[in-house]
Order: C-alpha cells, then sequence, then structure tokens
C-alpha cells in the first residue's frame, strides 16, 4: 500500500509538467524541473522529492541557471526528511520556505463548511477575470494552454457578479492539488477564503482523486483544518546561500 505521504510527494514533482505556453518543464537526471517566466525564486524549481544524487543535483542546477530569469533566482523542492542531505548541506542549500502539506480527511467538515451569502462559485469568463483576484503579473500560469488543459480547472467566487475570490484545482499523478487561493483585499476576513477553498476541495472530490491536498503556510493552517484538511508532511524550499 502506497504510504500518502510519498503519493503526494510523487504528485509534487508531477506539478512540474506544464503546459509549453506557460514555461519550460524537463526531467532531469530524473528530477522534474520547472520555470515559469515570473521573476520570483519559487517560479523556477528543481522537485527533488527523494535523496538526489551530487550529479543529478548538479545537472538540475545547472538546468534552473539556464532558465530563471535572474541566474540564481530559483529554489530547490523536497521533503523535510531529506533536506539535511548532505547533497543539499555541501552545496550550501538553506530553508527559504517551509509549506506543510494538508490532505482532506474529513468529508463531515467539509461539508459542515459555512457559506457565505451572496457568493457563488463557478468557472471564469476569461483568464482576465481570474487574473483580476489572483494578480496580472502571474498571467503565466493562466495561458490558453491551462485553460483548454482537461486537467486544469479554475474556480472564481463573485459577490453581485463581481469576482472576489480566486482558486484552482489540478488533477496530477492520481490526486487533486487545491492552489492558488486568493481574495481581494478589501474582501477579506469575512470567510471568503474558507468558502472558495471548501467549493474548491467540494469540486475536487467529485473528480472522485486518490486524495484532495493543498500546501499551506501554519498561519492558514486553522482555517484548512476547520473546513476538514490535515497535515501529513512538509515540503521545503531551498535556496542556496548568498
Amino acid at each position: 500500500m502506497t504510504d500518502l505521504s510519498d503519493l503526494l510527494a510523487r504528485a509534487e514533482a508531477a506539478l512540474a509538467d506544464v503546459p509549453a505556453d506557460s514555461g519550460a518543464s524537463a526531467v532531469v537526471a530524473g528530477i522534474a524541473c520547472v520555470s515559469y517566466p515570473i521573476d520570483q525564486p519559487w517560479a523556477t524549481q528543481a522537485k527533488a522529492m527523494g535523496p538526489p544524487s551530487a550529479s543529478a543535483l548538479d545537472q538540475a542546477i545547472e538546468w534552473l541557471d539556464a532558465h530563471a530569469m535572474t541566474r540564481g533566482q530559483w529554489v530547490v523542492t523536497t521533503r523535510a526528511r531529506y533536506a539535511g542531505q548532505p547533497e543539499f548541506t555541501r552545496r550550501g542549500f538553506r530553508s527559504w520556505l517551509e509549506l506543510p502539506v494538508l490532505v482532506l480527511g474529513s468529508v463531515a467538515r467539509l461539508a459542515a463548511a459555512v457559506p457565505v451569502a451572496g457568493l457563488t462559485v463557478g468557472a471564469p469568463d476569461s483568464a482576465e477575470e481570474f487574473l483580476g483576484v489572483y494578480g496580472a503579473g502571474l498571467g503565466p500560469l493562466v495561458t490558453p494552454g491551462v485553460l483548454a488543459s482537461p486537467t486544469y480547472h479554475l474556480l472564481v467566487g463573485r459577490v453581485d457578479g463581481v469576482a472576489v475570490a480566486c482558486a484552482q484545482v489540478r488533477e496530477v499523478a492520481g490526486t487533486a492539488y487545491i492552489s492558488a487561493v486568493g481574495v481581494l483585499p478589501e474582501w477579506r476576513d469575512r470567510g471568503i477564503g474558507s468558502a472558495i477553498s471548501a467549493a474548491a476541495a467540494r469540486y475536487a472530490l467529485g473528480l472522485r482523486p486518490r486524495a484532495v491536498w493543498l500546501s499551506a503556510e501554519p498561519h492558514r493552517h486553522r482555517m484548512y483544518g476547520r473546513i476538514g484538511f490535515r497535515p501529513v508532511d512538509t515540503h521545503v524550499l531551498l535556496r542556496p546561500d548568498e
């Protein structure tokens, strides 16, 4: 029987496979790599979800440097249990961001999630409507290739017909991954973040995946816990010392 955290580590690696108009992707010496044309460290990643060999890691780093918009502006993602491996520490890698991985474990809590009056959730009318909440600078994540893919499912939450929240569900490696959860600043602290997350989780369940999961910084765990998510692992984004 496959361990759940192992399944989600494989799904994390599979997230690197993106439409060609969204970014560059490749498997380099067995390590899945992806680079979006966004000048942020997280936008160019090598997903070394198991302990890499020194040679494989060096080849992946070479690919990252060749594809990042700014040299050195990239991360290597791995599981917390492997972050202290000599292949990382000898190259001066340090933790840049730790992201606990949460899986939907209680459908009952999800069913009991309180809706927000006046909020409706559905597919966006266009990429522009989605990006109006998510952020115009994140356009490479919402390309025609993404919109046409049967494995990407974009959602917006509307109040009086105006998009105020967004989320994405992606089918990957037999799982459903929730990401891109956002709420316009003026609409925060009204329960909309929880409501759009719950709507995305319900949508994801309808895809009949082996697991519904997401990655979230610790300050968001209380919200996700209320709708039935629980932590199962931690993925760490590593950067070399500058």
